[in-house]
C-alpha cells in the first residue's frame, strides 16, 4: 500500500470532508436560530414582567402621596369639608337653607 494518495482519491476525501463541514454548518445554524428564537421568546417575557413592575411601583408612588387623615368622630367627609375656609358667626344660613346660623348638623 503507498503512502501517497491520487489525485481522484484525494478529490473524494476533500469533497466528502467538505459535505460533513457544510452539514455541520447547517445543523449549527439551525441551532442558532432555535437558540435566538429562545432569546427572543426570553426578552418578551421579561420586558412583561420589566412593565408589570413598572406599573406596580407607580401604583406604590401613588399610595405614598396619598395621606391618611383620621375623620372626626361624628360626620365625616361632609364635617371634614364644611370645617375648613372661613366661619361667620350669627344670621348666616347652613346649605340647607336653615336661618339658624348653626351649622352642626
Amino acid at each position: 500500500m503507498s503512502s501517497s494518495y491520487g489525485t481522484e482519491e484525494l478529490w473524494h476525501l476533500t469533497h466528502g470532508m467538505r459535505r460533513l463541514v457544510l452539514t455541520e454548518s447547517a445543523r449549527d445554524a439551525q441551532r442558532i436560530q432555535v437558540v435566538e428564537e429562545e432569546l427572543a421568546i426570553a426578552r418578551r417575557k421579561i420586558d412583561n414582567i420589566d412593565h408589570q413592575l413598572y406599573a406596580h411601583d407607580l401604583q406604590l408612588r401613588k399610595g405614598r402621596d396619598v395621606r391618611v387623615v383620621p375623620l372626626p368622630s361624628r360626620g365625616g367627609v361632609r364635617t371634614r369639608q364644611r370645617g375648613s375656609g372661613l366661619r361667620t358667626r350669627g344670621g348666616s344660613t347652613s346649605r340647607r337653607g336653615r336661618g339658624t346660623g348653626d351649622n352642626s348638623e
